[in-house]
């Protein structure tokens, strides 16, 4: 095994030698070289894997000790991640953002550390910002703008956020692409599978490969602001709907492939509690208006916002409106499912929320997933499989049962990285999506109930009804497909109603009513 790993490590050498002339003349930054960027993260790579081998070798794997240096050795590990990413950026801090999100997958010590990277990613200095402005629309920023704030509003993994005023006086959001990403983003994504190879070599029961081989597939399309400019308007058209989404509109005549110019929005970051309280905000209308929004874009168009951290989810309380606006930005990532895959979705969580475990079984089957079935179905809902068989939507999620997921999270890692690597690929960005969701639930203190699992139902029947109408050969089988889809409808809402009403003044009163008039009853 020394051997193979110094052959891979060889390997490295050789990439980095050329790895350093991938830049222009201008280029030549210390931090940025090849050289640097490759040594940190072989050396990374390295300080991390020797300590788990040598802190952990001598201690015995079932006992107290063992957990409690393990986590520390999380927790140095999990830093010196940070760091790399941070000191790396792009493609880097891109990757570590999706691993902050796994908390189906990785340690608590890993997912906290590198979930900082959503809201403090480096930023770009305001001279190559405005370079790049000059080099895309080739005019001075000060020819175009008004006024153009130093300092960005956001930065991320790719690209930080200006604001700006336009000569007509109309503010705006000015969306940049960090200067040497799209250059470093091949180098990187090729040094991060040798690595992985490397790690699995030493730790077989590793599979991270997978998330290698979606940010082959992922990165090109981010890193065109353009196709991120076609996303909006297509998502905006496709769920215009709903009247609390927002999406800033696109000014088509002042944006590249590098260079985004849109509507500037306002709001506070979806996961602000703080901000939530000052503004009078009801984060259950938050997070109820999120899963309808989401259910939608899955169940019923395919077509799925697939970055959804707080810093791309603002809120906002419009003046004279009992609802808040949702303002979803950064549309450069997204699923398209295949009707296949989303119909069978669409009974797999209509059979969880059932409790229907032939159902479960039959379609997380049809996904991929085999014998593994009941991990997939706790890694879908986050919850325990005692919770999925009673039916997730009986009770939210107790202090106990949130600390049994994370234990099982890694005595069951192989099995999730086996899962992970089997099923189809449109799931994975499904599954990060379902997790920054619920970490924004988490974040406003409102875990999933039932009046959230009935925006999925509805969607789910909507779904599977217009499918069955496509199909249907004949002027009676629609019609009953339509009748029948109208009373399944017609139940839900009469459902949502009596939660309504239980939780209402008036449901409550009556509830004492019957209460004092027939105490028996109780």
């Amino acid at each position: 095994m020394v051997r193979s790993t110094l052959r891979l490590v060889s390997l490295i050498t050789g990439l980095t030698a050329s790895g350093g002339f991938v830049y222009g003349a201008h280029s030549w930054d210390r931090n940025d070289f090849g050289v640097v960027r490759i040594g940190r993260a072989v050396l990374t790579t390295a300080v991390v894997t020797f300590d788990y081998l040598i802190t952990l070798r001598n201690i015995p794997p079932a006992s107290q000790e063992y957990e409690d240096i393990k986590s520390l050795v999380h927790a140095r590990s999990a830093r010196r991640l940070l760091d790399l990413c941070c000191a790396n950026r792009g493609t880097y801090i891109k990757v570590g953002q999706h691993l902050g999100a796994l908390e189906y997958l990785l340690p608590p010590e890993y997912t906290s550390t590198l979930s900082v990277l959503h809201s403090q990613a480096p930023s770009t200095p305001l001279p190559d910002v405005l370079q790049i402005i000059q080099e895309e629309l080739g005019k001075k920023a000060s020819e175009l703008f008004a006024l153009f704030e130093e300092t960005p509003l956001g930065a991320a993994s790719l690209a930080q956020v200006h604001r700006a005023v336009l000569k007509d006086g109309r503010t705006v959001a000015v969306k940049v692409q960090h200067p040497k990403v799209r250059k470093q983003s091949s180098l990187d994504i090729m040094i991060m599978e040798v690595l992985l190879r490397v790690v699995k070599k030493v730790f077989p029961q590793l599979e991270f490969m997978w998330l290698v081989e979606e940010a082959k597939k992922n990165l090109p399309r981010e890193l065109d602001f353009l196709n991120e400019a076609r996303n909006a308007e297509k998502m905006a058209d496709m769920v215009r709907k709903f009247p609390f989404l927002r999406i800033p509109k696109i000014h088509w005549d002042m944006s590249t492939e590098r260079v985004l110019v849109m509507e500037y929005v306002e709001g506070g970051q979806a996961n602000d509690l703080k901000y939530m309280k000052r503004n009078n905000i009801d984060v259950n209308k938050v997070t109820q208006a999120l899963g309808k929004l989401y259910s939608e874009m899955i169940f019923v168009h395919g077509f799925v916002h697939c970055d959804p951290h707080p810093g791309n989810v603002l809120v906002q309380q419009t003046e004279g409106s009992r609802d808040p606006d949702i303002i979803l930005l950064d549309h450069g990532l997204y699923q398209e499912l295949t009707d296949n895959f989303r119909l069978n979705y669409c009974h797999l969580w209509q059979a969880l929320i059932a409790a229907d475990m032939n159902g479960v079984r039959k379609y997380s089957q049809r996904l991929g997933v085999g014998d593994l079935y009941p991990l997939f179905a706790c890694m879908l809902t986050a919850r325990s499989w005692d919770s999925v068989n009673r039916g997730i939507d009986q009770a939210p999620v107790s202090t106990e049962e949130a600390q049994e997921i994370r234990s099982n999270a890694a005595v069951y890692l192989p099995q999730i990285s086996q899962l992970l690597a089997s099923v189809p690929r449109q799931m994975l960005l499904l599954l990060k999506t379902n997790d920054l969701l619920r970490g924004i639930e988490t974040a406003l203190h409102t875990n999933s109930c039932a009046r959230s699992f009935l925006s999925m139902s509805r969607c789910c029947v909507r779904a599977v009804a217009r499918h069955r109408r496509k199909t249907a050969t004949s002027l009676w089988s629609y019609v009953h497909i339509s009748i029948s889809e109208s009373l399944l409808l017609g139940k839900l809402q009469f459902y949502e109603f009596i939660l309504w009403a239980q939780s209402s003044s008036l449901g409550r009163w009556l509830t004492c009513l019957v209460h004092w008039i027939s105490p028996s009853v109780y």
